[in-house]
């Protein structure tokens, strides 16, 4: 499919002050002697219902109409270089963004226009019915063949937070945000990731690279050259002007296009469910699988998911109305992973609620797992690992209901798995082994002295009270780690690490203020001390009950707590007792002595734990 970005690069503006130049003629010429290879210009035109020029100090540059849009065509036209527009939408104020929006496309010369859909605070906050009717009046208002892009944030849970499927019908290209830096990862790896998680949908990839906050200026080429060349992307960006000089300028002027491009073959996002044909999987219509409704109308539907597989949803229910059980012929006894497939389609409930039957000292057990849907994105995800038996009655049943405190969501019923899992402990045994690092921050950061590394921040430090002054609040188990800076909420989505090597204990939802938790079961200390360390308010979860985990391990993705204070954060504490592998949940609240009697300081544990023979 053709796009307007074809064999081009193309450059983000945002907004006068953040650049040296004064007028656009001065900007289009930096760029024609800087980067004579680049043939596009993405200026911001507006912010939600507001034109960009509502934030702008530098009257030449700013938009604060169409005609100021019909002067950056003209200026830049005489400079050999395109006008092409974005904007990021909110979702608040439809009719009003809508109109920008069209404005700015139907101004003579703009050549495209990219739609800025980010979630979290001052970006999108519209549901899916807002951004149906947003994305919906600005095609009904624009020329048919005005070419427009997504430009969104494509790790883990992020494209269900926008609600992409409202927006793929309208839009002919992709655009995603591949900012490798913030998302402390190499640059190769943070353009496999984003390939893995949308090259199956079907439309052209324009990546947009970092260029900002300290990236490397290679990466700019690097990053071009493996989108072009291994990925077949037809053209890229880079964010953005103000944060270039020579040294980015000299790598953007490396970047070449070869005559032709050939993509790959879409990415199949679960190649092989079976494992290799080790694993045992039972979906609706199977043998094993059984359903029933408690009402005379359980308002079952179904739809097909990404492998082809019938797969059964309704709306949640506050009386319990429907269940499904998955009861599998296991070859014989041992450890098994179990893990529910959630698709991307009608998987809205946040708190769904799965029953794992299994045996301990001959009893029965039914392990409840609450699983947030909303979060996963055409992804397995565990319910644990256990001991299994077919001799005993039921062993490795998983049983699930549509009961839910929360109204009207869509749950679903797919497919289950189960899979051998005979992962043994390891026992340490180098010295070089033994030690601790952050649990967040790039590689590099993580290797320094600086405990809570660049610009992370904790916000609420070990036994600091943190309430009203009318008593409403509790003290801190240990740090919350936040990540705003050189934006709001840049440690939305970045990578949770292992602090040392250890075993998943835990890792499932744990309410709706704490959601996603990990529990892991460090390594002791030489002198035999216990540590355990709860990372919470997760997503993405990488690793579950009774992996084995390393020392610097992505585990997991920051999330979003729950509750009236809900934002993006990581909460990191650590035990050097039992009771996170025996509540997961565990809070002493208005206790500080609990605080003191189960926790330790997670900052001063680190920097008196650092890896040996490290500095």
């Amino acid at each position: 499919m053709p796009t307007p970005y074809d064999h081009k690069i193309g450059l983000i503006y945002w907004t006068g002050q953040s650049v040296g130049e004064n007028s656009i003629e001065q900007l289009a010429q930096t760029i024609k002697t800087q980067m004579p290879n680049a043939q596009a210009v993405f200026v911001k035109t507006a912010d939600g219902a507001d034109w960009q020029g509502k934030y702008d100090k530098k009257t030449q540059m700013a938009i604060n109409s169409f005609s100021d849009i019909a002067k950056w065509v003209n200026v830049l036209n005489n400079f050999g270089l395109e006008f092409h527009a974005w904007v990021v939408l909110k979702g608040q104020n439809v009719n009003g963004e809508a109109n920008r929006v069209r404005e700015t496309c139907n101004t003579s010369g703009v050549r495209s226009m990219l739609l800025d859909v980010e979630s979290g605070p001052g970006y999108f906050s519209g549901g899916a019915d807002s951004a149906r009717d947003l994305i919906q009046k600005i095609r009904a208002g624009i020329a048919p063949d005005l070419h427009l892009g997504l430009n969104f944030d494509a790790r883990g849970a992020h494209p269900k937070h926008i609600y992409i499927d409202e927006w793929l019908p309208h839009v002919q290209s992709l655009h995603p945000m591949v900012y490798h830096k913030d998302f402390g990862i190499d640059i190769g790896s943070a353009l496999d990731n984003m390939y893995a998680a949308i090259g199956n949908i079907g439309k052209p990839i324009i990546p947009m690279l970092q260029a900002y906050g300290g990236a490397n200026p290679d990466d700019i080429f690097n990053g071009a050259n493996k989108a072009i060349n291994d990925l077949g992307c037809p053209g890229v960006t880079i964010y953005r002007l103000g944060t270039m000089g020579s040294r980015e300028y000299e790598a953007t002027r490396r970047i070449t296009f070869p005559t032709t491009v050939t993509p790959p073959p879409p990415a199949d996002p679960d190649p092989d469910p079976t494992l290799g044909g080790r694993a045992i999987i039972i979906r609706s219509g199977d043998q094993g699988y059984t359903d029933g409704a408690y009402t005379p109308n359980p308002n079952w539907q179904t739809f097909t998911d990404t492998h082809g597989w019938n797969v059964k949803y309704k709306l949640t229910s506050a009386s319990q109305d429907v269940y499904a059980g998955y009861t599998p012929q296991l070859p014989n006894a041992g450890r098994y992973k179990i893990e529910v497939f959630i698709p991307n389609d009608n998987s809205d409930a946040s708190s769904v609620l799965y029953f794992v039957v299994f045996y301990r000292d001959g009893q029965r057990i039914e392990q409840k797992v609450s699983i947030d849907q909303s979060i996963y994105f055409t992804e397995w995800v565990s319910l644990g690992v256990y001991d299994l038996d077919p001799a005993q009655f039921e062993s490795g049943r998983v049983n699930q209901v549509d009961y839910s405190d929360q109204h009207s969501a869509a749950v679903v019923f797919s497919a289950v798995r189960w899979s051998s899992s005979e992962e043994q402990p390891v026992v340490l045994t180098n010295p070089a082994d033994y030690g601790f690092d952050s649990p967040v921050g790039t590689t590099e950061e993580r290797l320094t002295m600086q405990i809570w590394p660049g610009a992370w921040k904790d916000a609420n430090g070990y036994a600091r009270w943190y309430g009203d002054s009318a008593g409403n609040g509790a003290y801190h188990t240990g740090a919350d780690l936040n990540l705003n800076e050189p934006r709001w909420n840049m440690d939305a989505g970045a990578p949770v690490y292992a602090i040392g090597s250890g075993v998943v204990t835990w890792a499932a939802r744990r309410g709706d203020v704490w959601r996603n938790i990990i529990i892991i079961e460090h390594d002791p200390l030489p002198d035999g001390t216990k540590v355990c360390a709860r990372y919470a308010h997760i997503e993405d979860m990488l690793v579950a009950v009774g992996d084995r985990v390393a020392r610097g391990q992505q585990i997991a993705s920051v999330g979003q707590s729950g509750g009236p204070g809900a934002n993006y954060h990581l909460h990191f504490d650590i035990s050097t007792t039992n009771i996170l592998k025996e509540n997961p949940g565990h809070w002493p609240g208005k206790e500080v002595n609990g605080v003191y009697q189960h926790y330790v300081d997670p900052k001063a544990f680190l920097e008196s734990h650092r890896p040996p023979n490290r500095f």
